[in-house]
């Protein structure tokens, strides 16, 4: 999977998400930083690669976005997720902005962020930032499921 992030203009930048499993996703600008664009820091927390669209993307093939709202609407929201990628995305750039975290986990990537943060600061208006998600696109039921793990537990219990 690819993540593009592509500054539009001036304070504004999309996303645009390229997945081989799932249909393409495009969000628009959410909370626009010269160095460290909101949604560049739930790339690095974030799960997109599971198939999930984080509920602010659309599907970039139009005859999609029906079909999504409608699972959507069908499925309970669970807020505590959102809320968590939220929070997570805060201590990073808290943690990046301080040069400092309590959380030694963070504190690793603090110089990852200092790299993108310099990439995206050089990018001019028109200019875009393609990261490759590091994961299969699966969830962990999934990806077990796929390895055998999950069919040797349940072999096991019976």
């Amino acid at each position: 999977m690819n993540v593009t992030f592509a500054k539009t203009g001036e304070r504004r930048y999309a996303v645009h998400v390229e997945r081989e499993r799932a249909p393409d996703l495009f969000c628009g600008s959410i909370g626009y930083d010269d160095y460290l664009p909101h949604d560049l820091l739930h790339f690095v927390v974030g799960d997109l690669a599971s198939g999930g669209n984080a509920r602010l993307f659309i599907p970039v093939d139009k005859t999609l976005v029906a079909k999504m709202w409608r699972a959507q609407r069908k499925r309970k929201t669970r807020l505590p997720d959102g809320r968590r990628s939220e929070e997570l995305a805060h201590a990073l750039y808290a943690a990046w902005r301080t040069r400092r975290s309590d959380d030694p986990r963070i504190e690793r990537l603090i110089p990852m962020l200092d790299e993108l943060a310099g990439r995206w600061h050089a990018l001019p208006v028109g200019g875009s930032l393609t990261l490759e998600w590091p994961r299969a696109e699966r969830g962990r039921l999934a990806a077990r499921r796929a390895s055998g793990a999950g069919a040797a537990r349940r072999a096991a219990r019976s």
